[in-house]
């Protein structure tokens, strides 16, 4: 016996003809009578009177009648209990993402970005190497590489500065710059370019023609080397602005500006949780503008030209609320197909 047998049963007693039930059911006439014909051979019972198009309940079928109904209210109450589960914003999102934005960032504001919906539990992995969300390594990313392949669905999260910083005795024993061109006669930590995270790293022009002399992977061993005085590195100014004792040099000229962006695999972009993640980060940064852009935004309220930002590798810079060829106008989220482009 099959409940969608029993299911069309149930129209047919409820609508009192085959013709009225062929409606709601989306079968024909014959369809439904041959149905009907088999249930009642397997019940070995009549279920119907039939007094020309119109069908009466046997007292069999008022029992078979009242078991459908309680069957049917079963049915209904654990589907929406299904939906009502998947709508609920609860569970774990892992969000991949650099050393800088995981730990300098993310990290401090975790307990602020669930405090809408305390039922989400936050994975987060800050490391200096790349995601695969194909994969589902993580479910959400947080990059500084624009995603160009795979069934990705993205925007731009922000701009973001970078510096040169140098810890508080650097400058002891030595002058410091007076010009871009001084930079490469200092001592450096910068990373090691056959295993860097992202080109979008690589951002010191002399290092041609003068090697840094620390090199490693990690942006926190650089920090690290910048705070004991020993070397300069470019340090994100939304990491550096909080760590004490650094100095910036040449701020109005040595600028470096990258982009953040946020991605999610198009099979999780309706999860609940997810989206409820996705929105708290972006209006979380959004109300940090000046952390993350603080010449721009100092020159904008001064009401002067904005510094001229030096573009050593060329970034996939675009107004957060630019709308690029084949993107969505900002506010939604854009799907990124591997097309070769």
């Amino acid at each position: 016996m099959e409940w969608s047998d029993i299911r069309i049963f149930l129209q047919v007693a409820r609508d009192g003809t085959m013709l009225a039930a062929s409606g709601a059911l989306r079968m024909d006439h014959t369809t439904i009578s041959r149905r009907i014909s088999r249930l009642e051979e397997q019940t070995r019972v009549r279920l119907f009177d039939r007094a020309g198009r119109r069908l009466s309940l046997t007292s069999e079928g008022e029992k078979l009648l009242r078991a459908a109904e309680r069957l049917d209210s079963i049915v209904v109450r654990d589907v929406l209990n299904l939906r009502d589960e998947g709508e609920r914003i609860v569970g774990p999102v892992r969000i991949g993402t650099t050393e800088d934005f995981g730990a300098h960032y993310l990290a401090p504001r975790m307990a602020a970005l669930t405090s809408a919906h305390p039922g989400i539990e936050i994975e987060l992995v800050a490391l200096p190497r790349s995601f695969s969300l194909a994969a589902r390594e993580v479910d959400l990313l947080v990059s500084l590489d624009r995603p160009i392949a795979g069934d990705i669905r993205y925007k731009k999260l922000t701009d973001v500065e970078f510096g040169i910083y140098a810890g508080s005795s650097y400058f002891e024993a030595r002058p410091r710059p007076g010009a871009m061109d001084d930079l490469a006669g200092e001592t450096w930590c910068g990373y090691i370019k056959e295993l860097l995270a992202s080109p979008a790293l690589d951002m010191l022009p002399f290092e041609e023609t003068v090697p840094a002399r620390y090199r490693t992977t990690s942006s926190t061993v650089q920090l690290a080397a910048v705070k004991s005085g020993y070397a300069l590195a470019a340090l994100p100014c939304f990491v550096a602005s909080t760590v004490s004792g650094l100095e910036r040099v040449l701020p109005d000229r040595a600028i470096f500006e990258r982009s953040y962006w946020l991605a999610v695999h198009q099979d999780l972009a309706q999860y609940p949780r997810v989206r409820a993640l996705m929105s708290a980060i972006e209006a979380e940064v959004a109300q940090d503008r000046a952390l993350f852009r603080p010449s721009a935004v100092a020159a904008a309220t001064a009401a002067r030209p904005a510094a001229t930002i030096l573009r050593w590798l060329e970034p996939q810079n675009v107004a957060p609320d630019a709308v690029l060829p084949g993107r969505m106008a900002a506010g939604a989220v854009q799907p990124a197909r591997a097309r070769n482009a």
